[in-house]
């Protein structure tokens, strides 16, 4: 049996809330002319439809009921990903912190995961990807044609999490933002499916002191030297 080569290139990047996975992936895939994918706003838009369906976190069976009769899909435009639930355009209204929530509830049940997972990995059969999340290079992408693993020190990532909740008009105090980043640490990485661990193979990049731009650069030697047509 012959087995088909993934026609469509992967970059992968892990890491905890704060570390700056977001920024500096939606920096790299413009830079690469690739796609970028939050893997984390198709576990939000499933956190969404709980909400408007007025159902509970917990409530397992219903939430897997919920998914075979509700279409959750990821979009491209220029470049960007944008997440569709029942043909609604959901992406703006999956950032506040209840969805949050609701996503790391649901995103522990294993059957959730799976139907994510299985969307996620879709989207390589469309473009050159550069996906950023929790468990991309060692659970949907283990085969990522690069693993990148960002972190920092939980004193950086609970101030740039401040921050960027300030810029959303989302008021908080600096001491509840630390305290669920640290809680959403210890769930990430104790959970039992898909825990929050370093992929074999994956690059660890300590951004505490780093500047967007530093990170970019580090993750652009890295990917000179495995794919050394992509000129940036």
């Amino acid at each position: 049996m012959t087995v088909k080569t993934p026609s469509h290139i992967v970059i992968a990047i892990d890491g905890p809330s704060g570390a700056g996975k977001s920024t500096v992936a939606k920096r790299l895939a413009r830079l690469l002319g690739f796609c970028y994918v939050d893997s984390g706003a198709m576990y939000r838009a499933v956190g969404w439809a709980v909400q408007a369906h007025a159902l509970s976190s917990d409530d397992v069976q219903a939430i897997v009921a919920l998914l075979e009769r509700v279409t959750i899909d990821m979009t491209f435009h220029n470049g960007q990903s944008e997440v569709w639930v029942e043909g609604q355009n959901v992406t703006g209204a999956l950032r506040g912190e209840s969805i949050g929530k609701a996503a790391s509830a649901v995103a522990t049940g294993s059957a959730v995961r799976q139907v994510i997972t299985a969307k996620l990995r879709r989207l390589r059969c469309q473009a050159d990807l550069v996906m950023e999340g929790r468990d991309i290079g060692t659970a949907v992408f283990p085969d990522a044609t690069l693993k990148f693993f960002l972190d920092a020190s939980l004193a950086v990532r609970g101030v740039r999490r401040f921050q960027e909740m300030q810029q959303a008009g989302q008021p908080i105090a600096l001491e509840q933002v630390l305290q669920a980043v640290a809680a959403r640490d210890a769930q990430d990485r104790t959970r039992a499916l898909a825990p929050l661990t370093v992929a074999t193979g994956a690059q660890i990049i300590d951004t505490t002191d780093l500047t967007v731009d530093d990170v970019v650069q580090i993750m652009l030697s890295g990917i000179h030297a495995k794919i050394p047509q992509r000129n940036v």
